[in-house]
């Protein structure tokens, strides 16, 4: 599980690895299970969030991510 802190007004993307395929059916993507976005704490204006997903799936910061 990914552990992530946003502020208000921060995001992130969640978006395939690059080496997969894009023929790849999306029903292989959630054969284990769904995503799953859990509230860790909240502190002040804070968020710290626990994000698990997919391997083949990439959780970034949206600050990470290229135009």
């Amino acid at each position: 599980m990914l552990i992530l802190t946003r502020k208000e007004g921060q995001s992130i993307k969640i978006r395939p690895d690059e080496k997969l395929s894009l023929e790849t059916p999306v029903g292989t993507l959630f054969a284990s299970g769904p995503i799953e976005v859990k509230v860790n704490r909240i502190q002040g204006n804070q968020v710290r969030l626990g994000i698990a997903a997919h391997p083949d799936l990439v959780v970034l910061r949206d600050e990470l991510c290229e135009e």
